[in-house]
């Protein structure tokens, strides 16, 4: 049963280690942060991915084979991290000149297994097979497993996962957004604004609320100007400035000489001849009576001799 407790456990590993060397240090400051006394990075480097893994208490898959190389130690299969957290509680106080000092326990999990498997592999030539990887997978997870609860006691089953619900603990802040959180909380403008967002489409009872019907007084009085124009046989007034504009008199527009120059009158029509109906006998003399074909010169059809005379029609 104690090896489901997850926090019984880890502090029993954390009072094992408390005089050995962590496995890594993370020193955290308000604007960068610091691994191993080595260099600086901001939080929003793509190596921060390292402080998500230590929020999620796991063992970050894509440093292992660094930590492989500078020989990083393992305790039960686990990770503990010192943490040196130099930034304030609130963001407009000083950075602490004595850091608050934490450890935490990183966990292994299925990724970090194979990942384990695959470099024991390349160490070995890649010469193992498949039965080969399964066997060290089983002495790998009976080496860094809790032992097996076999009773088939179903009420015993049911303590051991709610304990092990109840004793796992609860993912803290985010270690990059820490002061940024606080800053929120406490800044008096931003904790306003937010408020204001809150209680924008929010029902508010200590306002009254006075109609106006200011739009529907002014259509009112446009219709009854429209009507008492009506009224007077006058229509309405074109709306655009431009329609009103009088020209002057002095460029006032002449008549034309055409228009006052009087018009010839009309010559009476006359009707058009008569024309007779034709007969069957002209109809049959025009089909008798073959047009006559009309000799037109071949222009194109002309050959020239080297002297430059025409060759007559053959």
């Amino acid at each position: 049963m104690a090896g489901y407790n997850r926090t019984r456990y880890v502090e029993q590993l954390l009072e094992k280690t408390e005089s050995l060397p962590a496995s890594f240090t993370v020193h955290l400051h308000p604007e960068h942060w610091v691994l191993n006394n080595g260099s600086k990075f901001l939080y929003n480097h793509q190596l921060a991915s390292l402080l998500d893994d230590i929020r999620a208490h796991r063992i970050p898959v894509d440093f292992l084979e660094l930590f492989d190389a500078a020989r990083v130690p393992f305790y039960d299969g686990c990770m503990v991290v010192e943490l040196l957290d130099y930034r304030p509680q609130r963001s407009k106080e000083p950075a602490l000149k004595t850091p608050e000092r934490t450890r935490v326990v990183l966990h292994p999990n299925s990724e970090t297994l194979w990942a384990d498997i695959c470099s024991l592999n390349q160490k070995n030539g890649k010469k193992w097979t498949d039965m080969d990887a399964l066997e060290v997978e089983a002495k790998l997870l009976l080496a860094t497993s809790q032992p097996l609860c076999l009773d088939p006691n179903p009420h015993l089953t049911r303590i051991v996962n709610h304990v092990l619900r109840v004793s796992t603990p609860s993912m803290p802040l985010s270690l990059k957004r820490k002061a940024s959180a606080l800053e929120a909380e406490e800044d008096g403008p931003e904790k306003a604004k937010r408020e204001r967002l809150l209680g924008f489409m929010a029902p508010r009872d200590n306002r009254l609320h006075a109609p106006s019907y200011r739009l529907l007084d002014a259509h009112n009085v446009i219709r009854q100007k429209e009507a008492e124009q009506a009224a007077s046989g006058q229509g309405p007034q074109p709306g655009n400035q431009y329609m009103n504009v009088v020209p002057p008199s002095d460029q006032a527009v002449q008549p034309s000489q055409t228009q006052l120059q009087p018009q010839p009158p009309a010559a009476p029509s006359t009707p058009a001849p008569a024309v007779a109906a034709p007969s069957p006998s002209d109809s049959a003399d025009k089909r008798s009576q073959k047009p006559k074909k009309i000799d037109t010169p071949q222009q194109f059809n002309v050959a020239y001799r080297p002297n430059g005379t025409p060759t007559p029609d053959r």
